[in-house]
């Protein structure tokens, strides 16, 4: 059926969470609609809306069908699919949605960026300018302080900053 031009009524539309969408599966299916061609159809009318850079879909995430510039690969990074959205929406570098305030969390290098600083006896003075992962702090102070990195911990200690 055609449904397009009610993408983002509230029959088909649970939640819209900061530029977000969840859909109501049990309407879906009660109209019989395919949720993958309900995620494109609202896909397609949300990137048509001013300031948006781009739209992902949950289907889209799941199946792995996007680029590897580095916007996708952190959305594709941040995606869970027990509790991301059904669509995720990007709004422009440096736009912020409502009467101002900010956001954190865009996938923009502006937004992403984090200087981290380490201080102690055990930590060769300097500036350090390579990439790193918030995921590295804690091996590094494990390292540092000579005890059990956290079990789970999938970064590395930054040997390059220890002493």
């Amino acid at each position: 059926s055609d449904w397009s031009s009610d993408v983002c009524s509230s029959d088909l539309v649970t939640d819209t969470p900061e530029l977000a969408m969840v859909l109501n599966l049990d309407t879906i299916n009660a109209k019989k609609l395919d949720r993958s061609e309900v995620e494109r159809t609202a896909a397609e009318t949300l990137r048509e809306q001013p300031h948006v850079f781009r739209v992902y879909t949950r289907m889209q995430l799941l199946s792995g069908s996007t680029s590897a510039d580095q916007i996708d690969v952190r959305v594709r990074n941040g995606f869970n699919a027990a509790r991301s959205p059904d669509l995720i929406v990007i709004s422009d570098p440096y736009w912020v949605a409502g009467n101002g305030g900010t956001t954190h969390g865009t996938p923009f290098t502006y937004d992403a960026h984090v200087p981290v600083i380490f201080y102690g006896s055990q930590v060769k003075a300097g500036r350090y300018n390579f990439t790193i992962a918030v995921n590295d702090i804690a091996p590094t102070l494990s390292t540092i302080l000579e005890v059990e990195p956290p079990s789970g911990s999938v970064g590395r200690a930054l040997h390059e900053i220890i002493k």
